[in-house]
């Protein structure tokens, strides 16, 4: 605690010097007048004589955070605008340089009482006995008690006791002491790991045995498919079809980070341990090992990376798994041996996913728990591959996500790799701003958190959800940071001129065909001028009139002739049908004229009950609708669409409550 009272004493000093009158409270929540104490700092947000509103800054051990109310900025003009975002990024600032996390939240309530400050006490309480220990020790030996076992770790150079987290660093070995005095030296300087494994000592197990050796194993996995990941990321010359495993490859290291980490909790160890029995690994087929060898081959192959194979084997094999399943993989379910949460019998995959068969509907369950409920395999299929690929489904996760979408850990313009790599993801194909630019705020979080960017993201998403801000951000990254601009992959931006907006390769196939796309992507390399290019497109386009007004009054006359056709009067199933195709061709011209954000939003509002304010389907099923109608980028708005339905923020929805008089 007494690191904390230098940093409690800087912040209050950062605070103070901007805001003259700041009420501090100490760690239960109760007022001070010490700043060495002080982890609450309460005060009014102005500009001049203006209050904004109410901010709170609370400071633990692990990050500090900034509170405020959701409408601080509600009518403030650009210029405050800019020193809030300037306010924020030096709190973030401050930070990391002192080796905290950061975050930010929007609450509803204009002011936060005793009662309040006391509860984000209890959660950073219990938020911290999940997370780890206190260590101590000597200056070149650390301690970290764990129940009836103990970590130690071994140094390489004399910790600085004055830094948080200095007992993490510099680590040569580590080792886990049971309360009988045996000693194990962990294979891995991984120290979630060994926290795990600690966990497992402590409840009578041992390295050697099944449950100790799963827990080594995913260290050990973890180890190599970060080797694997940096060799390729690295790596000028590589083969297009192991590029493709790179995303699942990064999917399995989350998770193993996650699984690692919920081990060293006891409730999750005592399931987790209970009845396991070790997966067998299957054995990577030669002529596969070899084609895998000669596509890593450069001048010489790296022998190292052949150890990998088997988790990536291992992947890729549990991958295909669920596309794999065919509907005679499902056994009828009638429900007898079904619990509350879900069917106890069912055997669960490594990612803890079952499903069931019952009553022709595909029911989808995660680790025992009911997900969601398909008419079809395939739907059911795409459903579990998002609860592989997004472990982050908590309620919790979905409120952070919403929220945190101002600044990030990390900044291009720093220079900073990992977020160069996640830059270059989202260059690659199409980047829609999104409704109000929110898909590409939330992107760029932790990439580029500069205001005068986000603006500018914010406006063009309000005039065109699906505009591309690939341009945008390369624009923004020649003024700001020019030696960047040759490390940034933009993907089809230069092969797809920019009045298609940056249109994915996937939209330009379906537009223009694969010949087309080709014809287009060659005339590009070869300098064609926009007017060759324009003249190809115009070739291959095979929507050029769909949708068109012509079309449209064409179609329309077509319908008219047909129905003044003194014979047509005499044929009902004839004049029926022609109702029916007037009706459809109608309503396709509205479609038509409607913007993707507007299409999206009449799509997730054909799910909603008013009456009972719910989705009868559950909000995934809509999620995976959106998905699959309008591709992955769309999810973000979805969800959020969804959550201001049943917050009942939905101004249409509060429209016909006036009206009705409710």
């Amino acid at each position: 605690m007494s690191n904390m009272e230098p940093i409690s004493e800087r912040l209050f000093a950062k605070i103070r010097g901007r805001f003259p009158s700041v009420t501090i409270g100490d760690m239960n929540g109760a007022v001070t007048d010490n700043p060495k104490l002080a982890r609450y700092f309460d005060f009014d947000y102005m500009e001049g004589n203006n209050v904004l509103g109410k901010v709170s800054v609370t400071l633990d051990e692990k990050e500090v955070v900034v509170l405020y109310n959701t409408n601080i900025m509600a009518e403030a003009d650009e210029a405050e605008k800019n020193n809030w975002y300037d306010f924020l990024k030096e709190i973030r600032f401050f930070a990391k340089k002192n080796m905290l996390n950061f975050d930010t939240r929007d609450i509803t309530k204009s002011n936060l009482d005793k009662r309040d400050y006391a509860h984000l006490t209890k959660v950073a309480g219990e938020k911290e006995m999940q997370t780890e220990s206190v260590m101590y020790g000597t200056a070149r030996t650390s301690y970290e008690d764990c129940d009836k076992a103990r970590l130690v770790l071994k140094h390489t150079k004399p910790i600085n006791q004055e830094t948080p987290g200095g007992r993490t660093q510099h680590v040569e070995a580590i080792y886990i002491e049971s309360d009988n005095g045996e000693r194990f030296k962990y294979p891995f300087r991984h120290l979630n790991g060994a926290r795990a494994l600690a966990r497992h000592v402590s409840n009578g197990g041992n390295l050697y045995d099944d449950f100790g050796q799963h827990i080594v194993g995913l260290s050990e996995e973890l180890n190599k498919l970060r080797k694997f990941r940096t060799y390729m990321n690295r790596s000028a010359v590589m083969a297009e079809s192991l590029k493709g495993y790179l995303d699942i490859v990064a999917e399995r290291v989350e998770q193993i980070k996650k699984e690692v980490h919920s081990l060293q909790r006891q409730n999750y160890y005592t399931e987790a341990s209970k009845d396991f029995k070790p997966a067998v690994k299957e054995e990577v087929p030669e002529d596969l090992q070899n084609a895998w060898i000669d596509e890593l081959t450069i001048r010489t192959f790296n022998e190292e990376l052949k150890s990998v194979f088997p988790y990536i084997y291992n992947l890729v094999q549990e991958k295909n798994k669920i596309e794999e399943m065919g509907p005679e993989a499902f056994a009828e379910y009638d429900g007898p041996d079904e619990t509350a949460d879900g069917p106890s019998s069912m055997g669960m995959n490594k990612y803890g996913l079952s499903a069931v068969n019952k009553g022709g509907k595909f029911i989808s369950y995660k680790d025992g728990k009911m997900t969601g409920e398909f008419d079809s395999l395939e739907d059911l299929a795409k459903h579990q591959e998002e609860l592989i690929k997004d472990e982050s489904i908590t309620p919790e996760a979905e409120y952070e996500y919403a929220l945190n979408q101002i600044v990030g850990e990390e900044d291009l313009l720093s220079g900073d790799q990992e977020a160069l790599q996640k830059l270059n993801k989202l260059m690659k194909s199409h980047f829609a701003a999104g409704v109000n630019g929110n898909n590409g705020i939330s992107s760029l979080k932790g990439i580029i958190d500069d205001p005068e960017l986000l603006m500018q993201i914010k406006k063009a998403g309000q005039e065109d959800a699906d505009v591309c801000i690939r341009p945008m951000i390369m624009d923004y990254v020649k003024k700001k940071a020019p030696e960047m601009v040759s490390k940034i992959d933009t993907g089809d931006m230069e092969e797809v001129s920019t009045d298609e907006s940056g249109i994915m390769y996937k939209a330009g196939v379906k537009k223009y065909g694969k010949d087309g796309m080709t014809k287009i992507q060659s005339a590009a390399g070869k300098g064609a001028s926009a007017e060759e290019i324009g003249a190809i497109k115009d070739k291959y386009n095979k929507k050029k009139d769909e949708g068109s007004d012509d079309d449209y009054q064409a179609k329309k006359k077509a319908i008219q002739d047909i129905q003044a056709d003194p014979n047509t009067s005499k044929d009902p199933e004839l004049k029926k049908e022609l109702i029916r195709r007037k009706a459809e061709l109608e309503k396709k011209k509205e479609s038509h004229e409607k913007s993707p954000g507007e299409k999206l939003e009449e799509l997730v509002k054909s799910h909603y009950d008013y009456t009972t304010n719910a989705f009868p389907k559950g909000e995934q099923a809509v999620i995976t609708a959106c998905e699959k109608e309008f591709g992955d980028k769309s999810v973000p708005f979805a969800e959020k669409m969804i959550g201001r339905l049943l917050g009942g923020k939905d101004p249409e929805m509060e429209r016909i409550k006036k009206l009705s008089g409710l």
